[in-house]
């Protein structure tokens, strides 16, 4: 049998058997529920702000209302002036939610007032409503006196505030989706690969491999299970890329840069090459252990592996995308599938140094799948105990 086809017809089945199963399906679903309610839970909950009632009571100064609609403005709050005849009315009215502030304020400005809240008071709309009736208080002093309100009005200008490089909200939805991307990656090894893990683990001891591997050489069936699981894992990478676009979209919760198709395109090409280069780690790791219980320890230093590399990407290149450390991580094969679509949302990355950081990792899954090949061969079919890489290294070459 030629040896693509023996590729393919392992793939095959774990296409089916597991893309079947009700497991990958209710994870699939349950997963997606979550993206979306991710978006629209938040959308229902805080998705308006509300304005804040107050309640103004007359005889009151005529520019109060428009004051504190001034000041709230300014702080970005949104405030409803309702008017009472007296504070009688007033007080019912903060007693019964139809407002949540009352504002008593002498209409000849003769005391500052005051504010009434019915049990907790809101500091932020507190602040607000004094700063807007202490405005008008200074306003009607000055108009009194001589002082110049215009020199005044310029000597409390305060000074401009400003960075140099300033975030734009794209610049923020860019680092949003490559963050998220990074995640999805880290996600997916562990999901998936994980998965190669114990379906290496379970063959061998339900000794279904020795059927197996009657037709089927040992790498190839390496190959197909790692190609089989990933086409899944691509599946459900899919499905959640895009229900989290419609759900951001429908629920206008984020505003999608210019660059989300490069970005997902991006995603989708480390996510790919990510998954081989772990996964198949993991699967010839889990073929030195005979029993689950091993496997978990077999597959310890991928997992530190992935870790650190995860979080040198969201440490090390948040901090300075175009530092010394994130360029050198952008070419070391672990961490380069969380590295680039960071540094690339950041605008700190040249196409030719994602074209060689691809380069580079194919490089390394070929170096390890030819390793992991051989250590596969050697460790799948023995079932006493758990195997050390040098004696699988060795009984593959008897």
């Amino acid at each position: 049998m030629p040896r693509w086809r023996s590729i393919w017809l392992v793939a095959r089945r774990e296409i089916l058997e597991r893309g079947r199963s009700r497991g990958f399906i209710l994870s699939v679903a349950f997963t997606t529920l979550i993206v979306v309610g991710s978006f629209i839970v938040p959308a229902v909950l805080f998705g308006g702000e509300s304005a804040t009632k107050v309640g103004v009571v007359e005889p009151a100064p005529a520019a109060l209302p428009a004051a504190i609609e001034a000041t709230a403005e300014r702080f970005d709050r949104q405030v409803a002036i309702s008017t009472y005849p007296d504070a009688a009315a007033a007080d019912a009215a903060l007693a019964d939610g139809s407002v949540d502030v009352v504002v008593t304020m002498p209409a000849d400005l003769s005391g500052p007032g005051t504010i009434r809240f019915d049990k907790q008071p809101d500091q932020a709309i507190a602040q607000i409503v004094s700063a807007a009736t202490i405005g008008i208080r200074v306003d009607a002093v000055l108009g009194a006196s001589d002082v110049d309100r215009g020199a005044l009005a310029a000597a409390q200008q305060p000074p401009a505030i400003g960075a140099r490089e300033p975030q734009t909200e794209d610049d923020e939805a860019k680092f949003f989706v490559a963050n998220i991307g990074a995640v999805l990656i880290l996600v997916g090894i562990f999901s998936f690969g994980y998965t190669v893990l114990t379906g290496v683990v379970e063959e061998k001891q339900s000794r279904v491999v020795e059927v197996v591997l009657s037709t089927v050489r040992p790498r190839d069936l390496l190959m197909g299970k790692v190609l089989g699981i990933g086409v899944l894992g691509v599946i459900q990478l899919v499905v959640f890329v895009a229900a989290a676009l419609v759900a951001a979209l429908a629920t206008d919760r984020l505003t999608l840069p210019t660059t989300t198709p490069g970005a997902v395109a991006l995603l989708g090409l480390w996510f790919v090459l990510g998954y081989l280069l772990y996964s198949t780690a993991l699967g010839f790791l889990g073929a030195l252990a005979s029993r689950m219980e091993e496997a978990s320890n077999a597959s310890t230093p991928v997992t530190m592996v992935a870790m650190i590399s995860y979080f040198v990407a969201i440490f090390a290149v948040v901090d300075d995308p175009s530092g010394t450390v994130a360029t050198i991580a952008t070419f070391v094969p672990p961490s380069a599938p969380f590295v680039v679509p960071l540094r690339a949302a950041f605008d700190a990355i040249p196409a030719w140094q994602i074209g060689l950081s691809a380069l580079a990792t194919l490089v390394g899954i070929w170096v390890l799948f030819v390793i992991g090949a051989r250590v596969y061969a050697g460790a799948v079919l023995q079932v006493v105990g758990r195997m050390k890489l040098r004696d699988a290294w060795r009984s593959a070459g008897e």
